[in-house]
Parts: C-alpha cells; structure tokens; sequence
C-alpha cells in the first residue's frame, strides 16, 4: 500500500486497518467510517479552522481594531492564551520549547550520522525531557527510526556501524529484521550508542508497524510512549493524523477510568500511565514506581498544550474551572464514545467485561447493547484498566526479553542496572 493511498484512507475513516478477521469485525469497522471523519475533523484540524476563523474576523474589523487602545490590545492578548495555562505555566512553557528547539539542534547532528534513509523520528523520554524526582545527572537519550524497510535499513547500517549491534549484526540484516518483526512489539534497539558526544538508545520499526500500534493499539509500546510529550526531529504527513488520532484515543480511555468531576493532572496522569499499565517492569523495580507522577509533574505545560484541541474537540468534556474538567456520564454519550475506540480495546474489553460478569451477547447487532451496558456498570474504570493490561502485557514482556539479543547480555544488564540505580540514588 503507497502513502498516498494510506493517508486517504485515513482520513476517509479515521482508522488505519488490516483485513477484518471476519464479517463481524468488517461490519464493526465499516460503521466507524464517518465516526473517523469527525474524529480527524475534530482532532487534527481544529488549529486549522480556528486560524481560518480569525482570519475572516480580522478582515471583518479591521477599521475598529485601529481604534482600540494599547491596553484593550494587551487585555484581547491575554483572552487569547489558553485558558487553563497560568502565567507562571506559559513561562515555562516558553522556556520549555526553546529547550527543545536547542536539542533538536543536538539530535539533528546525531541524526545525519545515518546513511540509511529515516523516514521519520523522534525523541522522548528523560534524556529529552526532565522529570521529578531525578538528579543532575544527563540520562541516555531515547530515539525512534521509522523505516520504510527494515531489513534494507539494518544492511546500510550494519555496514556503516558494525559497533551499534550485538552479535545479531554477525548474522545479517534478514536475521536483524527478523526478530525486530516477530518479537516484541516491533521494535529493535541499540542501547549505549554514543554518537556525537550524546549517549543514544535508538529504536527501528517499520512505518507500518508504528502506524497501526498508532491507530489500533496493537500493542500500545510505542502508541503509549507517544501519549506523553515526544519532540519530533523527521517529520512525515501520514504520521500526524496518525499522532492526533492517538491522542483522541487515550483521552477517552482515560475518561472511562474517571469520574464525572476530575483536574487536567489526574486526566494526564491517567493518560500516562496507559502504557505502563501491565508491563512487568513496574512490577519487578526495572522502573520508578512513581514514574508516571514525576513525568506529569514536571511536564504539565506540555501535556496541557499538547492535549489542547482534543480536549476543546470532544463533546462529552469541558472545563468547569481553572483546571477542572467534567465529563458527561450519560450512558448513550459514554456508550458512543466506546465505540470510536480501537477494535482491539473493544474486543478485550468485552472479554473482560464478561469475567466480571456482565452479559454480553456476541455479534455486530449487539454492539450498541453491549456498550451501553458495560459503561452503566460502577467498576467499568477496572474492566477498562484491566483491557489496557492485557494489550500492553505480553509485547511489553517479550520486548524487553529481546533485549538480550538486540542488545546482547552485558549491555542488557547494564541498562536494567542503570534503571534501578537511577530513582533509587535520587
């Protein structure tokens, strides 16, 4: 499939699918095309009809506007900011991007240490952006590759940079690509990489791969990662509607684990803690235990501009205060919002609902049953986390076994020492 053909089918549907199993899921997932239309609509390009807005207001009043004092034009600047971005938050905010702008500057040089063509990437984690709780301390930093194709990209570099790989690199770009492709969720890692004076960790997948994680939650590795705060360094089209769509889905996840009345960090908290729900690292001291907490801590301007549009987007969400939000709790509006989620949410969700019990009939017809019934019940937040487990467990168990390959033994114990020792000195 081109990316030409790929971006219109995304922005035709909203959703980026491989052949339904069956007539049931084709039914399901041909229903949700012009519920994906409003998703981008109201997702992707609401920036864009807010400037087209502003722009037809300003032809309007032009004349008036001449006439307005230095002081009305300060007061019409301070409406303008985001209202729920304090001063003292926009200050950081501010303060913020000009340090991205600066690592960017840094990652790009790292970047065209490569042959092999990057179609897109990007950085996160806490070697790009601070987190509480850490010392001074400059952490390894993370960053993704989307490739086009793999195994040609794993032979260029191979050849270019026999260092970065394992012993994997002695058996060939196929064997490479292989266990990127078949374990884990996709991904291949060379760890304890430095290039340019910066210690990198960078990660390959295939454009493909990401873009399906990105739109239907495969396996929420990398679909997770990218709920929190990453800086972009390649840019690609089909990637940002991909991005946007995302987003959308980890907002009305989170809403389902929420009550009616909650503030913008307990839904950013929520949000973050998606993909790390079910990974046996939080389980047995590979990570933080308060990682979610200290990434929302310190980056809250982040998460609150980058979640900006979809928050204004949504219906059934709204600000009733500084930094509280409400959500509608009618079952028709919670039931319509399940619907719009990814089929492989869904479906686990169903599994999980029925072990608790509740009766859910099989079959396409019974969707609109199933969903009403399952947001009317109390603990529909556990059943909702519980579904986000089971996407989450096995890739994330059987990626990080991967890493004694891709990375070989000695560095894997290296990094799961460096991510112990990390909170626990600090």
């Amino acid at each position: 499939m081109t990316i030409l053909a790929t971006s219109r089918r995304v922005l035709s549907t909203g959703h980026l699918r491989v052949q339904p199993r069956n007539a049931v899921c084709q039914a399901r997932w041909e229903s949700k095309a012009v519920e994906g239309v409003k998703t981008v609509r109201d997702t992707a390009l609401p920036s864009m009809r807010q400037n087209k807005q502003a722009e037809s207001t300003d032809r309007q009043t032009v004349r008036p506007l001449v006439q307005v004092s230095r002081g009305a034009q300060n007061a019409q600047t301070q409406a303008d900011k985001t209202p729920w971005l304090s001063e003292a938050e926009e200050a950081k905010l501010d303060t913020m991007r000009d340090a991205q702008s600066e690592i960017r500057g840094v990652l790009d040089t790292v970047l065209r240490q490569f042959s092999a063509p990057i179609r897109y990437a990007f950085a996160y984690g806490s070697g790009v952006y601070k987190q509480s709780g850490y010392g001074a301390s400059k952490p390894m930093v993370d960053l993704i590759f989307g490739v086009s194709h793999p195994d040609h990209w794993h032979a260029l570099n191979i050849a270019q940079h026999r260092n970065h790989y394992s012993f994997m690199g002695t058996l060939g770009a196929n064997a490479v690509s292989f266990v990127q492709d078949r374990m884990g969720a996709g991904v291949y890692y060379n760890p304890f990489i430095e290039i340019n004076g910066v210690v990198v960790k960078y990660g390959v997948v295939s454009m493909s791969t990401l873009s399906s994680d990105l739109l239907n939650w495969d396996s929420l590795y990398l679909a997770g990662r990218m709920h929190k705060p990453t800086l972009t360094l390649r840019r690609d089209p089909l990637m940002r509607i991909s991005k946007q769509v995302n987003l959308t889905h980890a907002v009305r996840a989170a809403l389902l684990m929420l009550p009616k009345t909650f503030t913008t960090e307990e839904l950013f908290v929520c949000i973050a803690s998606l993909s790390f729900t079910g990974d046996i690292r939080m389980r047995i001291g590979g990570e933080n235990p308060r990682k979610v907490q200290n990434i929302v801590e310190a980056q809250l301007p982040l998460f609150k501009s980058r979640y900006t549009s979809i928050i204004e987007g949504l219906p059934n969400l709204e600000y009733i205060g500084q930094n509280l939000l409400q959500q509608n709790m009618a079952p028709t509006e919670r039931a319509s919002m399940l619907r719009k989620m990814p089929n492989n949410f869904y479906d686990r969700l169903l599994k999980q609902g029925r072990k608790a019990g509740i009766r859910l009939p099989p079959g396409f017809g019974a969707e609109r049953v199933n969903t009403e019934r399952l947001v009317e019940v109390d603990n529909i937040g556990q059943i909702a986390t519980k579904a986000v487990e089971s996407i989450v467990a096995w890739p994330a168990l059987t990626q990080s076994l991967k890493g004694v390959l891709s990375s070989g033994l000695t560095k894997s114990v290296s990094y799961m020492r460096a991510k112990n020792n990390k909170y626990r000195n600090n």
